[in-house]
């Protein structure tokens, strides 16, 4: 299983981040994976709520759908997606207000099948890499508001 964790400070308020970060809407305003995002269910964002995502994953691109499998609001956020290949997308984040900002940690947990599964040290170190940049993303993107 890989267990990756990364974070940041974004220098912006936790009601701010957490609003903007948990509408996966906004997701391909920060996060390069995310090439469109549709919602697809109603009510306000909480666990069930549904979104159509297309993913650019390395060599191809996916149609995936994604649930919100737990909410609370200004402190985390989980999700899962169908398996688009050979990797289920599944993880969290976390919130948490500190002085001058938010502290946002992001808890990517896929679980790879076939022979992914056999690479996950591999996947493991692109996929904290990648989160890394994405919450550099999501830092410039909400700090330019």
């Amino acid at each position: 299983m890989i267990n990756v964790e990364v974070s940041t400070i974004i220098n912006r308020p936790l009601a701010d981040v957490f609003a903007f970060a948990s509408n996966f809407e906004n997701n391909p305003k920060w996060e390069t994976n995310f090439q469109d995002v549709k919602r697809t269910s109603s009510a306000p964002i909480g666990v069930g709520t549904t979104y159509q995502c297309v993913l650019k994953v390395p060599g191809q691109r996916v149609d995936s759908r994604f649930v919100v499998t737990e909410f609370e609001p200004n402190r985390k956020i989980a999700f899962e997606g169908d398996k688009p290949a050979n990797a289920k997308p599944k993880g969290s984040m976390l919130f948490e207000s500190v002085e001058g900002g938010t502290h946002v940690t992001s808890l990517p947990r896929p679980e790879m099948t076939g022979v992914f599964k056999l690479l996950e040290p591999l996947m493991a170190r692109y996929i904290r890499q990648n989160n890394a940049e994405h919450l550099a993303n999501l830092k410039r993107v909400l700090e330019s508001q």
